[in-house]
């Protein structure tokens, strides 16, 4: 179950990167997510007041966009990877004494870029988006959403 819709998305959060077409798959991935990073506070116990539960649902968008970014740089990624798996990117440098190449990292150097080659820094920068909208926002019990203790 996705929290927001693509009538929330494009209407509410003012997002512009999803489509109708589109918008379906990456807000139920972004769902989700909120779902584990929250140990499914988000699930059992929605919060009940609509200034947070907005809070929630613009988290949700906000990581679908994300998402689809970094699927679509890993996608390109992809599309630059030779027949031996070796990635093609664009030459820094040669030098002619002693034949030396050296290749750019990460080109383009943008945080998706660095997330559609590493799970650890994809989950980092997702996580870093969740805790802009979720910080502070209780459960309808009034568990913080991202606390991570002992209840």
């Amino acid at each position: 179950m996705a929290y927001a819709d693509f009538n929330f998305y494009a209407n509410t959060f003012y997002g512009d990167t999803l489509t109708g077409d589109n918008a379906d798959k990456w807000l139920a991935r972004a769902s989700d997510f909120v779902d584990a990073i929250t140990f499914r506070r988000t699930e059992n116990a929605f919060p009940e007041d609509e200034a947070d539960a907005i809070k929630v649902r613009k988290a949700v968008c906000a990581i679908a966009e994300a998402q689809y970014l970094i699927d679509t740089q890993a996608k390109a990624t992809q599309a630059n990877v030779d027949a031996q798996g070796v990635l093609r990117t664009a030459v820094a440098s040669i030098s002619s004494g002693r034949e030396s190449i050296s290749y750019m990292q990460n080109a383009n150097g943008s945080a998706y870029a660095k997330a559609a080659t590493d799970q650890a820094e994809a989950r980092r920068l997702l996580s870093d988006i969740a805790a802009l909208y979720l910080a502070d926002v209780p459960d309808s019990t009034g568990v913080n959403l991202l606390y991570a203790g002992v209840e």
